[in-house]
């Protein structure tokens, strides 16, 4: 049948179509495809690099994918770019560029994609602080961290809220009777309580059934964020293994239980006498010169929810794994905080200035681990010329914060756990390269409340136990593992000593 209609069909006409469908393709793919003399892998044709990026996940699915993205930079250099026709993706590696991209080019890089196919699902009007832009971010940005500052961060209310949730912790782990102990889950409780505090003045108990739902979409959330469909511009319904609906279904429950709770205070709230975060905007709603909708508020209060609650217990985490792993490191530090804290007083914030190696080892842990491998993507507004080479405007940037945590120029054997490289002369130093929450303008507006809740937690739980090993053969690799967002450690169990 099929030779039948072949044999039927002029060779010529066969061979007008195949060189017509060749020149639509290069005509298709000159005006499409953006210039760019970014090096990268070769692309194919119409898909450009899409089958490259498939096989890569496939074949490095059970493996570090933070890891792995750091070979695009041995192969290609500190620019990498990604292309699917007229899409394009800039990786970005090394200090020196991330800062030349993040910080010397700030008024052209600071915007965050708004096409990507998650962002087009969970935003299609409005954006909380994260992902919007222009001036709505700076608003949203102005109104968040003046609400911040108002109910906790910098005042004793915050270090009280802290200290509540950091007893918490140390009761619970006093119960244990020595025996071995996950703490991935508390901590989440206890980081997530204190945004409570801020955002509704209230904490939930850790047992709490509308508590547990609401950190597990957290978790879901950062667990399954879509990278791989934010990198691929395809509608989401082509791929039948998509996570996105699961996403926004997590993302809503988030948002109804915050529109729930607006609703709870709007009928409590007294203008004379604001309390918490939901009060500060309840007094400017329905003004004219209101610049933020309710809208906006609860996608925000889900931004500071999600984003505080796991990265900052995430750390929490590995702090952990690092004292277990480098007991001299975690003797050292208590040491420190029994002379200067003692033994019965709660640490507070202005002990920072008298606890160095604490300070040095508590920055060391996030430089390693780098808990956000890849800053959250970047929108490049025009051209941008960096070395020689030109970022298109359009494209998708992701800075590589971990190749700015392990450059070699910046770092000394910057694989090996070492807090004194943050300290001189027995004094505690800040490093330019320190990137823990990304750099220039759209650096994390939580940064001072998450470094808050680090501080005082680990000091708290350093102040009042031993921290060992579940099993004296457990090797504790400290390799870790993405999960979505964050860069994880796995699994593993401790022993709280209560010191004698």
């Amino acid at each position: 049948m099929i030779s039948h209609i072949l044999q039927s069909v002029d060779i010529f006409v066969i061979l007008t179509f195949l060189i017509t469908l060749l020149v639509a393709y290069i005509l298709w793919n000159n005006v499409t495809r953006i210039p760019t003399n970014i090096p990268g892998p070769s692309p194919w044709p119409i898909v450009g690099n899409l089958p490259t990026l498939v096989a890569s996940f496939f074949q490095n699915k059970s493996s570090n994918r933070s890891e792995q993205s750091l070979k695009l930079r041995e192969k290609y250099g500190d620019l990498v770019g990604i292309t699917f026709g007229k899409f394009t993706r800039v990786f970005v590696f090394g200090y020196d560029k991330v800062h030349k991209v993040l910080v010397l080019n700030a008024d052209k890089t600071k915007f965050r994609p708004a096409n990507s196919a998650v962002a087009k699902k969970l935003f299609p009007k409005e954006g909380g602080v994260v992902l919007s832009n222009g001036q709505e971010w700076m608003d949203l940005r102005r109104f968040t961290m003046v609400a911040l500052k108002d109910f906790g961060v910098g005042k004793k209310s915050l270090e009280e809220k802290i200290q509540e949730e950091a007893h918490f912790l140390v009761e619970l782990f006093s119960r244990q009777n020595k025996k071995p102990f996950d703490v991935s889950k508390v901590f989440s409780k206890a980081t997530s309580n204190i945004i409570s505090s801020i955002i509704f003045g209230s904490r939930f108990d850790f047992n709490d059934p509308v508590f547990n739902r609401l950190l597990g979409n957290i978790d879901y959330l950062f667990k399954n964020n879509a990278a791989a469909e934010n990198m691929i511009p395809l509608p989401f319904y082509l791929n039948p293994f998509s996570k996105i609906p699961a996403i926004i279904k997590n993302r809503k429950e988030v948002q109804d239980y915050i529109r729930s709770k607006i609703d709870d205070e709007r009928r409590s709230f007294d203008p004379n006498n604001v309390r918490h975060f939901l009060d500060l905007y309840l007094l400017q709603e329905g003004k004219s010169n209101s610049k933020i909708s309710e809208n906006h508020l609860f996608l925000t209060i889900a931004d500071l929810y999600i984003a505080g609650t796991d990265t900052t217990s995430v750390t929490l985490q590995w702090a952990m794994l690092y004292m277990i792993k480098y007991p001299d490191v975690q003797n050292k530090c208590r040491d420190q905080i029994l002379e200067v804290v003692g033994e019965d007083k709660d640490p507070v914030g202005k002990d920072k200035d008298n606890l160095p190696y604490v300070m040095a080892t508590l920055q060391e842990v996030q430089r390693i681990a780098t808990i956000a491998p890849l800053a959250v993507p970047h929108l490049a507004v025009e051209d941008i010329e960096i070395d020689g080479m030109t970022i298109p405007k359009n494209a998708v940037i992701f800075p590589s914060l971990m190749s700015v945590h392990r450059d070699p120029s910046l770092w000394d054997e910057p694989d090996v756990f070492r807090p004194e490289r943050f300290l001189n002369n027995d004094k505690f130093v800040k490093k330019e390269g320190f990137s823990a929450f990304s750099m220039g303008p759209r650096i994390c507006l939580g940064k001072q409340l998450a470094e808050s809740e680090l501080f005082l937690i680990f000091v708290s739980i350093l102040q009042r136990f031993d921290l060992s090993k579940a099993d004296e053969n457990d090797e504790l690799p400290m390799d870790g593992i993405m999960t979505g967002i964050t860069h994880q450690p796995k699994n593993f169990q401790m022993c709280f000593l209560p010191r004698q």
